[in-house]
Parts: structure tokens; C-alpha cells; sequence
């Protein structure tokens, strides 16, 4: 099974991360934050790997987190399978909901749009071929730092495969070492509005 819990060192040391990164996203301006989350939805949608998967969970933006919905609307169009995640805090999980638009949400867990199980059906994990994954700080060699809650890492390790996992972050979040355990999975490409990183080494 797992060890969730982190050691105090890595623990200080993310903890730190997330403030600093949390301080610098948040001073982006609206006008800022619109152009560069334009920029990388464009080269996610050009990402080739990600264009050839059928079955992707993505996340809708929350706060000062870099804007999803164009690619959301994008890779609907174009006929791929859209899902996102359906937070279930007590176990800190997630559970992936097919996505049918904003009408489709509701106010979730944290005060995130989240999907509402009424309207948007759930998911088979099993037929997941890719993750547009969230986080706070990246790296050049696939390291992400998460919100600290563990839920990605949790669903993916319940996973009898491992999908593509692609980060999606503006370019200021990228660090030159995340803190790492045992338990963090690396990703495969990182984008930003410069372009993309990866892929990544096992």
C-alpha cells in the first residue's frame, strides 16, 4: 500500500513551493493570464500524442489556475471524450465524470465547478488513454507539484495502466527541481504558453 504521508524535510520543502508559486501565479494579470492560457491550450491541442487519444480527463480552471476551456471546447469538437473530476474529499479521491459543458456543473468540493453526477454520466477509468494534469510547479524532467492533497496520485495508482500524463501550467511555474517521493509519478510532456517539454524519461 502506499505511504501518503510525506517526510517533514519534503514536506517543508513543498510546502514552501506552493506558497512561492501560488504568490507568482496570482500576480498575473486577468489580461495576462487570458493570452497565455490562449497560447498553451493552442500547443496542447497540437500535442500528437494527446491528439491521438480518444478518452482524456482535463480540469476546469478554478481561481488563478491557467484557463482549460478553450481546449475543453476544442477536443469536444473534434470528437474526442472530454472528462473531469468529481472530488470526493472524505477518501481524497476523484472520480472522472464525462464532461457536457458549464451547464453540466456544479459548485463542488474547495468551491470548484466540478461535474454534477445528475447531468454529466461517470467515467470508466479503465478507458482513460490521457491526463491534462493541474499542479502548482514543474520541472524539466516531469516532476509536478500537486496541491497536497494527493488525489492525482491516488487515481492513477488504482489505474491497471498508466495513461498519458501531460501538465499544463503557465511558464513561471516551471522550477528547476520539484521535491519529489516515492509515490509522485512522473509525467510525460509539460505545456506552456512557450510550447512544449518532454517527453520525459521513465
Amino acid at each position: 500500500m502506499a505511504h501518503w504521508e510525506e517526510s517533514s524535510d519534503v514536506e517543508k520543502a513543498k510546502k514552501l513551493l506552493r506558497q512561492q508559486m501560488s504568490q507568482m501565479r496570482g500576480e498575473l494579470s486577468r489580461q495576462e493570464q487570458s493570452r497565455r492560457s490562449a497560447q498553451a491550450a493552442q500547443h496542447l491541442l497540437e500535442l500528437q500524442p494527446l491528439t491521438d487519444s480518444r478518452t482524456i480527463l482535463a480540469f476546469y480552471p478554478f481561481r488563478d489556475e491557467i484557463d482549460t476551456r478553450p481546449f475543453l471546447e476544442a477536443a469536444g469538437r473534434r470528437g474526442q471524450e472530454v472528462w473531469l473530476p468529481l472530488t470526493d474529499p472524505a477518501c481524497r479521491r476523484i472520480h472522472p465524470h464525462v464532461y457536457r459543458g458549464r451547464d453540466s456543473l456544479r459548485r463542488g468540493a474547495y468551491g470548484i465547478l466540478e461535474p454534477d453526477p445528475e447531468q454529466a454520466p461517470p467515467a470508466d477509468p479503465e478507458r482513460l488513454d490521457a491526463v491534462v494534469v493541474p499542479g502548482l510547479a514543474f520541472d524539466r524532467s516531469g516532476g509536478r507539484l500537486g496541491y497536497g492533497g494527493g488525489y492525482y496520485d491516488r487515481f492513477l495508482a488504482d489505474l491497471s495502466h498508466r495513461p498519458l500524463l501531460v501538465g499544463l501550467a503557465y511558464s513561471i511555474q516551471l522550477v528547476e527541481s520539484v521535491p519529489r517521493e516515492r509515490h509522485d509519478i512522473p509525467l510525460h510532456y509539460l505545456v506552456t504558453e512557450d510550447g512544449v517539454l518532454g517527453p520525459f524519461g521513465k
